[in-house]
């Protein structure tokens, strides 16, 4: 069990763990299930959910302009590692108790696995999406919603290569079934929170210098999802 990656992996050592879910996911399992150079894999794979949400971050900064270009660089990786630090403990004691042998670090790769293709789906959306809110979107609760959309079509890339890691790590049939009943469990826990986390670090949309608004202005992701709803109906109408 080395500390860093096999001689294959470390040449361009980034994008080498973009390559490995895009093409040859085989092999990223095989390092997680095997252990290997978990570290500087995880290390690999954060560095590039961060640039990759970043990216994601300036196309929303942009649309707000003022100091929102450079706060929503730092947010948006800020809110991807934010839910994975609060969640990931969980999924542990979960799967432990469900008879896996994965280790703190084996499980956090998983996870982190899944944000990274998260990540990179929703880089690979930014073109579109910054095309459409910088030319022709104008409505507020448009443009929220269409990110909202943008964000859950990520993850669901993401939730689904979760699923096919969970299965890939875990050689005992009984145990990775019941792996993967919890992993679709943790997912909705997982979901949750990122919608609370990504509230609890607004605002993202307008020209403000304000970074995070205060915590005690009250409210809840849930109930302002409720409103959003609302006002998209009523500017369709």
């Amino acid at each position: 069990m080395g500390s860093t990656l096999p001689e294959s992996a470390t040449n361009s050592a980034q994008w080498s763990v973009v390559r490995y879910y895009l093409v040859d996911r085989g092999r990223l399992f095989q390092l997680i299930r095997r252990a290997e150079g978990l570290p500087s894999l995880l290390s690999h794979m954060a560095i590039m959910a961060g640039l990759f949400s970043a990216l994601y971050g300036l196309t929303v900064g942009l649309y707000a302009g003022g100091w929102q270009v450079l706060y929503n660089i730092i947010k948006f990786p800020g809110v991807i590692l934010a839910t994975l630090a609060v969640c990931v403990a969980a999924l542990y004691v979960l799967n432990s108790l469900a008879g896996s042998r994965l280790s703190v670090l084996q499980t956090t790769a998983v996870v982190l696995s899944a944000i990274l293709v998260t990540a990179t789906l929703l880089a690979a959306l930014t073109p579109p999406l910054a095309f459409l809110m910088l030319t022709s979107l104008r409505e507020y609760s448009l443009v929220i919603f269409l990110n909202l959309v943008t964000i859950c079509l990520a993850g669901a890339g993401g939730a689904s290569f979760a699923l096919q890691a969970t299965k890939a790590v875990h050689d005992d049939e009984a145990v990775r079934t019941r792996c993967l009943k919890l992993m679709r469990v943790w997912m909705a826990l997982y979901a949750l929170v990122g919608l609370q986390m990504l509230w609890l670090f607004r605002p993202y949309f307008r020209a403000t210098d304000v970074f995070i608004r205060p915590l005690g202005e009250g409210g809840s992701a849930f109930e302002a999802f409720g409103r959003l709803i609302l006002n998209v109906i009523h500017s369709l109408l």
